[in-house]
């Protein structure tokens, strides 16, 4: 039988940590932001949104 397990925000959240180490010590804060995506606040108030898809993330410029 083929169980399969519910993602959370929380497992994105660690995905980001583990492919991005450096990019993560800066992070202050997560919030959804799309389907399998987040966005990761940082401390300098840069955003980042991470797609946990495509395992990459790109800046949000204001």
């Amino acid at each position: 039988m083929n169980v399969k397990r519910k993602v959370t925000w929380k497992d994105i959240f660690n995905n980001f940590k583990s492919v991005y180490p450096r990019l993560s010590k800066e992070a202050q804060d997560y919030s959804p932001y799309n389907y399998m995506s987040i966005v990761v606040y940082l401390e300098d108030g840069t955003k980042v949104i991470y797609d946990d898809m495509a395992k990459r993330a790109k800046m949000l410029v204001a």
